[in-house]
């Protein structure tokens, strides 16, 4: 216990002056002596003090990865207030041990707080995903698998729930997975149309690019948003054309913003071209953005390049134009147009 920690933890508690977040960084990594010292004072925090804590260490947490709350956030887990709990499983995003699978299926099955069991549902998601990427071993990622399908087949679950198990049984392979997605885009709640379409970008399969690009003239800006996302997350070059219109035309910023970045996963010379006209804009966000898909979009051009000169031997002052090679998935996309054109005959 050092000094610097009691006094952090006594202002903490004080709640006519504002939480000093600079000092925060003396509640990263934990041992077991300061988690119980953190535990007696926490307890003497109110409610509003205690959500404030968390948001605030969780934004810190995204913002700067050298500072680790987990063994926090891994505690307040068990809180009373369902606040603090979906705060705190927020935190845990990125905590891969497959010990916390358990206290996550606890959670999703039997917790009171529909907003408890939605964040639990996605954390679990996380673990379907590192299973598919083979960084998890595949009982792990069964198990976490097996409780978001059985969570969204589950009639009594409320909706907010059931689409959340959607989105984080959608990186799996496992059968079926697709058919869920397509019922799911048909449900008839606008809300998991949502999801579905959120899904469709997770599951990683071109076929779902012929749903994806009717929805860029959704009126609903909430169904826009996914579509363009999912579609950028496909990195669906056919998509390209549409996504340069639904920037000239979209009124909603957030969207937008998100078509932008959907180019600069995508890439090419053309969304190249729609990019650099963006960042002449007078909108700040928007040229914050396009530079940022401009910058992603350099990164995986210079890997792409940097790989081909080795493997075919040519200098680096070679140029490689991008309609000289078809796209696999245009090519796939194609296939896919015309088998669906051939059973509507």
């Amino acid at each position: 216990m050092t000094r610097k920690l009691t006094t952090l933890l006594n202002a903490i508690g004080d709640e006519n002056e504002p939480i000093d977040i600079q000092a925060l960084s003396n509640l990263s990594d934990l041992n077991a002596p300061e988690l119980a010292q953190f535990q007696i004072a926490w307890r003497g925090y109110s409610a509003t003090r205690q959500r404030e804590l968390l948001t605030t260490l969780l934004d810190l947490a995204e913002n700067w990865i050298e500072y680790d709350y987990r063994a926090i956030f891994t505690w307040t887990l068990e809180d009373d207030d369902p606040i603090v709990r979906t705060l705190s499983l927020e935190g845990l995003w990125e905590h891969e041990h497959p010990q916390l699978i358990p206290r996550l299926q606890r959670l999703l099955q039997q917790d009171e707080a529909v907003d408890v069991r939605a964040a639990a549902a996605l954390a679990l998601g996380r673990f379907v995903y590192l299973g598919e990427t083979g960084d998890l071993a595949d009982e792990h990622a069964n198990e976490a698998c097996q409780s978001l399908w059985d969570c969204f087949h589950n009639p009594s679950e409320h909706i907010h729930v059931r689409r959340r198990a959607l989105e984080g049984i959608a990186a799996s392979g496992q059968p079926n997975v697709t058919r869920l997605i397509e019922n799911a885009l048909y449900n008839g709640d606008e809300t998991m149309r949502v999801s579905a379409l959120y899904a469709m970008g997770r599951n990683a399969d071109p076929r779902w690019v012929p749903f994806l690009l009717p929805e860029l003239g959704h009126a609903d800006a909430a169904i826009r948003l996914e579509a363009v996302r999912a579609l950028g997350e496909l990195e669906a070059r056919p998509a390209v054309p549409r996504i340069i219109q639904l920037i000239a035309v979209e009124t909603d910023s957030e969207v937008r913003i998100e078509a932008l970045t959907a180019l600069g996963q995508i890439g090419g010379d053309e969304a190249r071209q729609a990019l650099e006209a963006a960042t002449e804009w007078d909108d700040e966000a928007i040229v914050f953005a396009a530079e940022a898909a401009l910058e992603e979009l350099s990164l995986d051009d210079v890997g792409v390049f940097e790989l081909i000169n080795e493997v075919l031997g040519i200098d680096d002052e070679f140029e490689l134009d991008d309609d000289l090679y078809e796209d696999p998935l245009e090519s796939e996309l194609r296939q896919l147009l015309d088998a669906r054109d051939e059973w509507w005959e």
